[in-house]
């Protein structure tokens, strides 16, 4: 077997590095009401996310997995989409997001202490070479019903394996888990 000079080692052991980093995300701004008591939110309303990245699923597919992960968390309740959208069709009268009058109605009409509103701002597979890396934005942010104010806003990018992958021989992951992956990052500053 033919031996490696350390130099050549070492090449190699950046190259692997480099390419590892490559698939590492943006930072995540956050906001979040420090006057705000969140003990108060038992019940929200989800909106469907707004596609604003072109991929004709990107918004369904966030919704739904949005709606998972804050059941999953045991944080709080959410109401069904198909209630949801019953009430957002005699209550939200424009397209896009909600009036802060519409908020407040869907919150007494619905019952919820919050609605959650937002979009997804990339979905899509970047390409270098025989590279594939997934990457999503979301920017969701959370209104209060009683005066319709934010009481919190994240908006988060994530990078899936890729190069990494690719390097490894492992292949890219899915759209869907990157989205999933970026859902559970974004709830992480609202949930702790």
């Amino acid at each position: 077997m033919t031996e490696l000079r350390p130099t050549v080692a070492a090449s190699i052991l950046i190259a692997g590095l480099t390419l590892l980093g490559c698939s590492g995300n943006l930072a995540t701004t956050e906001f979040t009401n420090p006057r705000f008591d969140f003990g108060f939110v038992e019940r929200v309303a989800v909106m469907p996310l707004e596609d604003l990245a072109g991929d004709r699923q990107a918004g369904l597919r966030a919704t739904r997995m949005l709606i998972t992960e804050l059941l999953a968390s045991g944080a709080v309740d959410v109401v069904e989409p198909g209630e949801l959208q019953a009430v957002a069709d005699r209550v939200v009268r424009g397209r896009g997001l909600p009036s802060k009058d519409e908020i407040l109605e869907l919150g007494r009409q619905l019952e919820v202490q919050a609605v959650i509103v937002g979009s997804v701002t990339q979905s899509e597979v970047l390409r270098s070479g025989a590279v594939s890396v997934p990457v999503v934005t979301l920017d969701l942010h959370m209104l209060e019903t009683e005066t319709g104010t934010a009481v919190w806003a994240v908006t988060h990018t994530e990078r899936g394996s890729g190069a990494a992958a690719k390097w490894l021989g492992t292949g890219a992951e899915p759209i869907s888990a990157t989205t999933r992956k970026c859902v559970q990052e974004a709830l992480r500053s609202l949930f702790g």
